[in-house]
């Protein structure tokens, strides 16, 4: 029964919203999905997409697993994102899945509903391990009373701001309480102070050039991982909690896509969708260049400007209603058939600890991949200060504060891209393209969205 839902998942054409893709795979062909022998150790397979720096960490955790397990071989495969899934579909049909191995969170609840992957929740009860009281709720894939992944750090979202461009124009920087972020008319206010053109004057000054801007205050956040946690903050969404029912083009809704587009076509604070596209596209070098004073971005973004020695603002980004955001990560799984191995559960876990990872990360100079989801890291004390001094170009120590602020704000929630059937359906295929014609304003929100019917492509939640 098992080899004939694993083989259904070849027809699956699952969500691959994760950003990134890997450049080797290391022996692919060679792994079975069960640990063996090899010499005196046990043998556990893992796999994953990660590339460059990312693949560096990996690596790094590994040595460092192994080095503390000296009787375990951890056999890493990096298989290019592009192919990543087409490789899990085929080695899922042929039963020979690696023992741990990455999934975008897209299709962890997928895989789990048709259990291609392991329910785990039996192995954190024999271990004795509550999971709730030690990892990030937002980042455990899971379905009633089964676990089907864990993620092995966390994404979300923040304002990022240039501090000199803020000092200059006299505002105040936003708090790094996600409990007060500013409001969104508080945010376009301030872009609107930053915004200058060649001859210094703002859009509230008589005689402004718009077509001769040298400083944005911000940029339209039209990606839609970045304007899902906006639709939060107004009590919105793409679509309902049980996933029936459109959202996005509620009143509340078309609020905030409206909102975004007014950033440039109204209130002139904010560079055109070409220009973001084009001159703009790299928003991180925009920032620290002076070219834009705010922007909205992932937290991923934060070790760029580390990289750089940038000392960057950042915040909970602007609420229209109340404050609130999304976080979500990649899932960490195991092979259906390993329910009985504990060596690859072991390292299952030590992978997905995110302690481990800030020791990996000191000791082998390697960037973090992420935020912490692993909760003792939030102690106030040695394991947070740990955290924050694996970013050693720049004091990050504020903006690790705000981040954790984020990440435990009560209305941070996972995102949709998780929970959400048919997800790239009804968000890329649809929603997305008749957005640009709203972002280029030559629709409004309302006529973009207010008659879309996707009722054939809602299907619920995965749970």
């Amino acid at each position: 029964m098992l080899k004939k839902q694993l083989a259904l998942i070849l027809a699956l054409c699952m969500a691959t919203s994760v950003a990134g893709c890997g450049n080797s795979e290391k022996n692919a062909d060679s792994k079975g999905n069960d640990s063996s022998e090899s010499g005196d150790k046990k043998v556990v397979s893992f796999y994953s997409w990660s590339e460059n720096a990312e693949q560096d960490f990996d690596k790094a955790v590994i040595a460092q697993y192994e080095k503390e397990n000296s009787d375990v071989d951890v056999q890493e495969v990096f298989v290019p994102y592009a192919e990543y899934l087409s490789k899990m579909n085929t080695m899922a049909a042929a039963d020979s899945m690696p023992d741990v191995f990455k999934l975008p969170e897209g299709s962890v609840l997928e895989w789990g509903s048709k259990d291609a992957v392991l329910d785990l929740a039996p192995l954190y009860e024999k271990k004795g391990i509550n999971l709730e009281e030690t990892t990030l709720d937002s980042t455990i894939f899971k379905t009633g009373d089964s676990v089907w992944g864990v993620g092995c750090n966390v994404a979300t979202l923040a304002l990022y701001y240039n501090k000199d461009l803020l000092k200059e124009a006299g505002i105040e920087f936003p708090s790094t309480d996600a409990e007060n972020p500013w409001t969104w008319e508080e945010f376009v206010e301030n872009a609107r102070k930053l915004t200058k053109d060649s001859s210094g004057k703002t859009p509230e000054q008589s005689g402004f050039d718009v077509d001769n801007v040298s400083v944005y205050g911000t940029m339209m956040p039209t990606d839609w991982n970045v304007f899902m946690p906006l639709l939060y903050t107004n009590g919105a969404a793409i679509a309902s909690d049980d996933g029936t029912e459109l959202k996005i083009n509620s009143k509340e809704g078309l609020e905030v896509i409206q909102s975004i587009a007014d950033l440039s076509t109204k209130n002139q604070c904010a560079p055109s969708l070409a220009m973001a596209k084009g001159a703009f596209a790299d928003k991180t070098t925009m920032l620290m260049n002076g070219q834009v004073a705010m922007l909205i971005d992932g937290s991923w973004a934060l070790g760029n400007y580390s990289n750089e020695a940038f000392d960057v603002g950042v915040a909970q980004i602007p609420a229209f209603d109340h404050p609130a955001n999304m976080s979500w990560g990649a899932g960490i799984c195991m092979s259906p058939k390993d329910a009985e191995n504990e060596e690859a559960f072991d390292f299952f876990c030590y992978y997905t600890d995110f302690n481990n990872a800030i020791k990996a990360s000191k000791e082998n100079e390697v960037a973090l991949g992420g935020l912490p989801h692993t909760v003792n890291v939030f102690d106030g004390g040695e394991n947070e200060k740990a955290w924050m001094s694996t970013y050693t170009t720049v004091d990050e120590t504020q903006n690790c504060e705000a981040f954790r602020n984020i990440l435990q704000q009560e209305n941070t929630r996972v995102g949709e891209n998780v929970t959400l059937k048919n997800f790239p359906v009804i968000v890329d295929n649809t929603i997305v393209p008749l957005l640009d014609n709203v972002w280029l304003g030559e629709q409004s929100a309302e006529e973009a969205l207010k008659g879309v019917d996707v009722s054939s492509e809602l299907q619920g939640t995965w749970d």
